[in-house]
């Protein structure tokens, strides 16, 4: 069951919010923004965003036929992301035992998260928005627990104007809106009622970048 909240959203050209990349000298290996537990993937091409892009996917999907509540959701999304068996439902192997959640998950010895370690339902949004040259600078597909930073799903990111207005009907035809970030910086952010929506965006990003290679 993926989580989806009451969201009104705006998908129009986000006027007055601050449109730049931000200085090179004011990216540091925490990336920027202001922002804690999160470093800098600019730069991401395109065969790398669609690998993410195709692999948050289906993580979703598989975490989605397993769970039937917003809890489950969160608890299961949070083990695939690290590793966690112990984060899993008590109950989930008896009840899917054959699950490929369960070989995903492991025994607790993977080093790695998935997704290069950003949380499942955002992270494809991340990349696809660095291949077209934006920065990424923290995303949050927001938590059934007190830890969550963000009460909505969210990315937000630097762009150039031009980007921005290349981005809006593909905004507005996922079910996704701007916002205004700029409190951290020259951000702006994608926000949507779930992350169903921001995955929705990632894959017309990147469908556009291909089609308009033909």
């Amino acid at each position: 069951m993926i989580p989806h909240i009451d969201l009104s959203v705006d998908p129009s050209f986000p006027e007055g919010v601050p449109m730049a990349l931000p200085p090179e000298d004011e990216i540091s290996e925490e990336g920027y923004g202001f922002f804690r537990d999160v470093w800098d993937i600019s730069g991401v091409t395109h065969d790398e965003a669609r690998a993410v892009v195709d692999e948050e996917r289906r993580l979703v999907d598989l975490v989605d036929q397993v769970t039937e509540t917003v809890e489950e959701f969160e608890a299961i999304a949070g083990a695939v992301e690290v590793g966690n068996p112990n984060a899993l439902p008590p109950n989930l192997a008896d009840k899917r035992p054959n699950s490929e959640i369960l070989e995903i998950v492991g025994d607790g010895d993977r080093e790695i998260g998935v997704l290069d370690g950003l949380e499942i339902g955002v992270a494809g949004l991340s990349y696809a928005l660095s291949s077209i040259g934006c920065f990424p600078a923290a995303s949050c597909r927001s938590h059934a627990t007190p830890r969550s930073w963000a009460d909505r799903p969210v990315v937000f990111f630097a762009a150039e104007r031009t980007t921005v207005h290349w981005l809006t009907p593909l905004v507005r035809d996922s079910g996704c809106g701007f916002g205004d970030g700029s409190d951290r910086g020259n951000l702006l952010l994608v926000e949507a009622p779930s992350i169903s929506h921001l995955m929705d965006l990632a894959s017309r990003i990147l469908a556009q970048v291909e089609q308009q290679r033909h």
